[in-house]
């Protein structure tokens, strides 16, 4: 099917050696004060910052730290969450699971236990856009029906829809069009006060700032495609405007959005079951991925008993991060593909990754069951009823 066709196709970049690929990364302390923070990720036009204390690495990134109050006077520490790290030799695949599944455009790379750099998206991107790509079209890997945003809206509106839905883009409406994109990193910048202003005064600022009305602030230069257009096209464009996202149109509507993590999930982990199985954002946790295979080879085996004509599984998995809260929260999305309908997609989401597994294996179970029914009732035909 596709995906088995699109996972051989790109079988050596996902085996390609990350060593190449390595840019500066954006380093901070724990005790470093928020402002001084945002201030160094908008300098260094970054998306995520790390710290590694010898053991460990912790990160944080934009959306995130668009949670943040007090930023003049907090600390960053509460915002920073342990995150898996590569080395020099670990493959471009295995970048691109973490990255999928915890929401992130860089991964740090460690040596001799210290941060040697990152391998961000947009590295992989290029590397990605070497190849040709062409029949990968834009309808294959879009989000549909993205959320949107006045431009009458305010800004702290922005905000909220950003952090509770997990958002970096929202495409901005005017008079019926779409005329730019505002990101994370837009807001931020309204984040962040003035330094020549007391601390009661920029925060009293930055709350006033927030409440203005988007008005044209955001991207106008955001590349946007057909349904129809291919990959190679949409990754030049992307590059050439250094945007982190394509909007795609049809008949002058929005359709949906591509951002770094729908191509990158294109790189996604097979597992073999007697169904094609897919995995984007495979956890590294080893007890984790040993459940998610064990899961999932049972229920295409029991889906299989049920529903035979089944092509392919994919599973997608993120986990939700907003600094100290609800960590750890796993959104699961799990498509399947059939021959007589379109793909039936299912998502949960939970602490546990168990119970979310079960619940969604469940969910499958029910629906095939059902279609399996509708399927074995006697046609017409077969009886010899005349058909009018």
């Amino acid at each position: 099917m596709i995906t088995d066709t699109i996972y051989e196709h790109l079988r050596d970049i996902q085996s390609f050696k990350i060593k190449s690929l390595i840019s500066k990364a954006t380093t901070i302390e724990p005790s470093d004060i928020l402002s001084s923070v945002i201030g160094k990720i908008l300098k260094n036009n970054a998306y995520d910052v790390f710290y590694h204390n010898g053991k460990s690495t912790l990160s944080t990134n934009i959306r995130i730290l668009l949670n943040a109050k007090n930023i003049t006077t907090m600390k960053v520490e509460p915002f920073l969450y342990s995150i898996p790290f590569l080395t020099p030799n670990d493959s471009i695949q295995k970048a691109a699971n973490i990255i999928a599944h915890y929401r992130i455009r860089e991964v740090p790379v460690v040596h001799k236990n210290k941060i040697v750099g990152v391998v961000t998206a947009k590295r992989i991107l290029k590397l990605l856009s070497t190849k040709d790509n062409r029949w990968i079209k834009a309808n294959l890997i879009y989000t549909q029906n993205p959320i949107t945003i006045s431009s009458e809206e305010s800004l702290s509106n922005a905000r909220r829809i950003m952090t509770s839905k997990k958002l970096d883009h929202l495409p901005v409406m005017n008079k019926g069009k779409i005329k730019q994109v505002l990101t994370s990193a837009h807001i931020l910048e309204y984040v962040l006060p003035r330094e020549s202003q007391g601390r009661k005064s920029r925060g009293m600022q930055t709350l006033h700032k927030l409440e203005s009305t988007i008005g044209n602030i955001g991207s106008p230069r955001i590349p946007q495609c057909g349904p129809h257009d291919d990959l190679n096209k949409i990754a030049s464009s992307m590059l050439k405007t250094d945007a982190s996202c394509c909007l795609v149109n049809f008949w002058g509507n929005l359709q949906g959005i591509i951002t770094f993590r729908d191509i990158l999930e294109l790189l996604a982990s097979k597992i073999e079951t007697p169904i094609p199985l897919y995995i984007v954002g495979l956890p590294e946790d080893q007890k984790n991925v040993n459940l998610i295979s064990k899961k999932f080879e049972n229920t295409l085996k029991r889906l299989q008993k049920v529903y035979s004509e089944i092509y392919e599984a994919k599973v997608s998995i993120k986990q939700q991060r907003t600094g100290s809260k609800k960590e750890g929260k796993y959104e699961v999305s799990i498509m399947i593909t059939t021959p007589h309908h379109a793909p039936l997609i299912h998502n949960s989401i939970g602490f546990d990754l168990s119970e979310v597994l079960e619940e969604l294996s469940q969910k499958l179970l029910k629906t095939l069951s059902k279609r399996a029914k509708r399927r074995s009732k006697t046609s017409i035909r077969k009886i010899g009823l005349p058909i009018f």
